[in-house]
């Protein structure tokens, strides 16, 4: 699949200085808890990191108004959220946009597990109930996962390959969707987003769902988190053998998600920024 890597004005990132909080976010925090990662360089007060052997400068998070652009135009945004918290970045699109390439591309460079925020009205229409009842949800930061679902008709064949997951996706993500549309259990996790948006919880369910919201999409989204891949491996003989080398399999944390963004011509922010943004346009709190 051939990608486009378009390249990305300094003109539209916010630079992340050595020591500065910048939109919420202490970059000095973000790999704290790798102390065998080596310190990234910084030049005239921007970051520098290495990426494919080359030194890709002027790595810096994204203002939000240029994250919602982008995200209205189709593309794919990288969300982080706090080091305090998850401390992981989730590739995130909006569910109407999520093509079989796209959702490709995904399953690629992330966990691979397809997770599709809604809002509660959304999840209510579809009659999405709850994976296990709230009260014993007993997921660390009380993500609330629904019933899986795939799609019904359209070519839909196991649900588990890219065409498959898309499908449902969008399915989701139409207006007239009705719960005959959808059999379960399924191979995409709907995820209800809280009322109050990050305003009243700062995960990658609620961003996604404000971003849908503020780039007048329908609240439906599709996100997975990033990883780290390493690299393959290679014995004396030539021969590859089923594995990747170390680190790998962890999670992709700030850097990597800022290299990564800088790679594909991803927008990059954290919920942080996000939160702010809101406060600032909309008030502390989103009348509900």
């Amino acid at each position: 699949m051939a990608i486009e890597m378009p390249m990305m004005s300094t003109d539209e990132l916010v630079p992340v200085s050595n020591g500065a909080a910048i939109n919420g976010f202490d970059h000095n925090d973000i790999d704290a808890h790798e102390p065998d990662k080596p310190d990234p360089a910084h030049s005239n007060g921007h970051l520098n990191h290495e990426l494919n052997g080359a030194t890709v400068p002027e790595l810096a998070f994204d203002s939000i108004e240029d994250t919602i652009t982008s995200f209205k135009a189709g593309s794919f945004i990288i969300v982080l959220d706090a080091p305090t918290r998850e401390n992981e970045g989730d590739l995130i699109c909006a569910a109407q946009d999520l093509t079989p390439s796209k959702a490709a591309f995904m399953i690629r460079h992330t966990s691979g597990l397809i997770c599709s925020p809604v809002s509660a009205s959304v999840a209510e229409s579809l009659n999405l109930p709850q994976m296990v009842p709230w009260s014993k949800n007993s997921e660390a930061d009380g993500t609330a996962y629904t019933v899986s679902v795939d799609a019904v008709g359209g070519g839909m064949t196991t649900g588990i390959s890219a065409y498959d997951r898309a499908m449902t996706c969008r399915k989701l993500s139409e207006p007239g969707a009705q719960p005959k549309d959808f059999r379960r259990p399924g191979h995409v996790f709907p995820l209800r987003a809280r009322e109050g948006g990050v305003r009243e919880r700062r995960g990658h369910t609620e961003s996604t769902v404000e971003f849908c919201r503020l780039a007048g999409k329908r609240e439906v989204g599709a996100l997975c988190e990033l990883v780290e891949e390493g690299e393959e491996v290679v014995e004396e003989a030539g021969v590859t053998r089923a594995e990747r080398t170390t680190p790998c399999g962890g999670m992709m944390r700030g850097d990597g998600c800022l290299a990564f963004g800088r790679r594909w011509g991803i927008k990059v922010c954290t919920i942080e920024a996000l939160v702010e943004y809101l406060e600032r346009n909309e008030g502390k709190k989103l009348n509900i």
